[in-house]
């Protein structure tokens, strides 16, 4: 019987890593679309501009990340420290990694103060694991 419950926890935990697997697959191709059409508003103004006629407004859409708890984000933080802060990173660099906004990874690290230890002031505060 524990081997039935056992196997039982593995499909659970495989089939939620199914779901993320296709949820992070959808943000990808969302972003891709973005990028996609951010170069077609350039080479519409370039056309604009060699053309001399007015290029459409195209305004691209701001990018939207997806919203993320204190939680996971303190789990993805320490695998992001744990594989690239090895010389310190400074809260931009961890919000490049996550892609996350750089404001929410600082107002999340004011909340947290003993998360990480910090060294330095200002811009240049570098962040290590504890």
């Amino acid at each position: 019987m524990a081997t039935s419950s056992t196997a039982l926890a593995q499909i659970e935990q495989l089939q939620a890593q199914i779901e993320q697997l296709k949820h992070n697959a959808i943000l990808e191709l969302k972003s891709q679309i973005i990028e996609t059409r951010r170069i077609l508003s350039e080479q519409e103004a370039e056309l604009a501009k060699l053309t001399g006629r007015p290029a459409t407004e195209f305004k691209a859409p701001r990018i939207r990340r997806p919203s993320i708890t204190d939680d996971e984000l303190k789990r993805q933080i320490l695998e992001v420290m744990a594989a690239h802060g090895v010389k310190g990173m400074n809260g931009k660099q961890i919000a490049d990694r996550l892609n996350q906004d750089a404001n929410r990874i600082r107002r999340f690290l004011l909340d947290n103060p003993k998360f990480l230890k910090k060294q330095g002031s200002g811009p240049g505060t570098k962040l290590f694991l504890p």
